[in-house]
């Protein structure tokens, strides 16, 4: 059903197609979009959206179709994926470092109708002949081809806009995958209106004050950050280069005046730690929020001296989760002298304070039975919030998703006052500042190496905070192998967060008792004296 956004109801405007015509409305001369190249007001941005989504349109691109977006996160990513929205398509995000086969084989999973990428993959034309009828579109100008950019100037308004149902799949955020594989997690429009700040009584638009730094499109935090801000109203910034860089947060938070600032992974512990920190104004910040991987205690108590007016919020989520599980206010821990909290991921049902009905979570056993308040087990969670599934793998689906508790994979524990902690990884995952490394798919290019014998992938703690992903192995008769060796195996197989920066060569690998790799004895050792077996 195609919809004039010009008439839509401002109560029902929390299917995404909705969100920037009712702003745009609203506030037509407010900044939507700032960069070092291009700033845009909602009423630029919705007209930018419109002519690209009727170019889509012309091209015969219909809902329920995918478009990928492989890029660096910019403004006119974010129009693309906007103008994807407008026609009932599905955005398929791509990390931007991933190398040529993972992307491959990403695409062949969600067999895109177009791929969108940016300057920096240019290859992405080399995928089309792989696909069925898939267009290649830059989002700049280049020769007489398609662009977004070209769209933008040459293209009519569409002035009919689909309308979804509410159940229909929004989003697709491809992720790491257990069995070497990626996964392209669902969420529908429902779903996503159920994340933080993304309350349906507000009706949008009331924040537009809001700005937000974009770290990553592709990630969770990054579409997080893209839709609650044109929710709110608020204006998304830019970064000049990603990478993103602390210096440049820095600079952008005092350019901007940044009240909220949003990080992920070792990010917080960069901006901190910085030479000359201390002498920068960065009295406009009121909110930190930070995920992605556990954040050490010394970086959160620098964290208060940097950032006096700050309240920081350490925040669980998954890609899986839709967002937010618990989130831990660090300031109040520390007020209440509670330091032990630090290590927790804080009280889940805190979450209703950001506007999100809170998960039911449960710590369950290996045969999914409750177990007792503070024993460890795995956490699971139900909530409107969460995934739909994964793209096209009823397997893998079925795994995550039973009797509609969603599996987190992480192990964790209930103190008595409902603070929840987490204390290992039931996957077999690394988190490499903030983006996940399933160990079975390095493993699994590692076995082919004509030096190796065995190969164990676990991750290893850094000496303050974050993870390292370490190869530990051993050789076949007469072989030896460098870390430097190994690392240059490993290029344009996979993406470079995932290559072991560790190498343990070994006489023999533990076994248990009936033969089999004894991995849970192995990383033991690296994590001795420990309170939890993540960093």
């Amino acid at each position: 059903m195609m919809n004039n956004p010009a008439t839509l109801n401002r109560g029902k405007n929390m299917l995404l197609s909705k969100i920037l015509p009712t702003v745009a409305n609203m506030h037509p001369t407010n900044y939507a979009i700032k960069s070092h190249n291009i700033t845009l007001t909602y009423e630029q941005l919705l007209h930018h959206v419109n002519c690209v989504a009727y170019s889509f349109h012309q091209l015969g691109f219909k809902p329920g179709d995918r478009i990928a977006l492989l890029g660096h996160p910019s403004p006119y990513l974010a129009i693309a994926e906007c103008a994807a929205v407008v026609i009932g398509a599905i955005p398929v995000t791509l990390f931007p470092n991933l190398v040529p086969n993972e992307i491959n084989q990403i695409l062949q999973s969600a067999n895109p109708i177009a791929i969108v990428y940016d300057s920096h993959h240019l290859q992405a034309e080399e995928y089309v002949p792989l696909l069925n009828s898939t267009y290649a579109i830059p989002l700049h100008a280049c020769a007489d081809t398609h662009s977004i950019e070209t769209f933008i100037a040459t293209s009519q308004s569409l002035s009919q806009w689909y309308e979804p149902n509410p159940d229909d799949i929004a989003l697709i955020i491809y992720t790491g995958g257990t069995t070497s594989h990626s996964k392209g997690v669902m969420h529908s429009h429902r779903s996503i209106s159920h994340w933080s700040f993304m309350d349906p009584k507000k009706e949008g638009g009331h924040n537009p004050t809001k700005k937000s730094i974009i770290l990553n499109q592709a990630h969770i935090t990054g579409q997080f950050m893209l839709w609650t801000t044109l929710y709110e109203g608020g204006c998304l910034i830019y970064a000049q280069s990603y990478p993103l860089r602390a210096e440049e947060v820095i600079d952008i938070i005092e350019r901007e005046q940044i009240k909220n600032l949003g990080t992920v992974g070792l990010l917080l512990r960069d901006i901190v730690t910085m030479d000359g920190i201390q002498d920068r104004c960065l009295d406009s910040v009121e909110v930190i929020s930070c995920g992605g991987a556990p954040i050490s205690v010394d970086t959160l108590h620098k964290a208060r001296k940097i950032f006096p007016n700050a309240q920081i919020k350490e925040v669980y989520s998954q890609t899986e989760s839709g967002q937010c599980i618990s989130f831990l206010s660090v300031n109040q821990c520390m007020i209440d002298g509670k330091l032990e909290r630090l290590l927790s991921v804080g009280n889940p049902s805190d979450i209703t304070s950001w506007g999100q009905q809170p998960f039911e979570i449960r710590i369950v056993d290996e045969l999914g039975r409750d177990v007792q308040l503070g024993a460890v087990g795995e956490i699971i969670c139900k909530g409107e919030q969460m995934m739909l599934g994964y793209w096209n793998n009823p397997v893998e689906t079925k795994h995550a998703i039973r009797n509609g508790w969603l599996y987190t994979g992480d192990l964790g524990k209930f103190d008595e006052d409902g603070y929840l902690y987490l204390v290992d990884r039931k996957k077999d995952m690394v988190i490499v500042n903030g983006s996940n490394v399933y160990c079975s798919e390095v493993e699994e290019v590692l076995s082919r190496h004509p030096s190796i014998r065995e190969i164990v992938i676990i991750g290893t703690p850094l000496p303050d905070e974050g993870e390292e992903v370490t190869a530990v192995i051993t050789l076949n008769t007469k072989s030896w192998i460098t870390l430097s060796e190994l690392q240059q195996y490993f290029y344009r197989k996979l993406a470079n967060y995932k290559v072991p920066t560790r190498l343990e060569i070994m006489d023999n690998l533990p076994r248990t008792t009936v033969g089999k790799m004894n991995k849970a004895a192995i990383r033991r050792e690296y994590w001795m004296g420990r309170t939890r077996m993540i960093n």
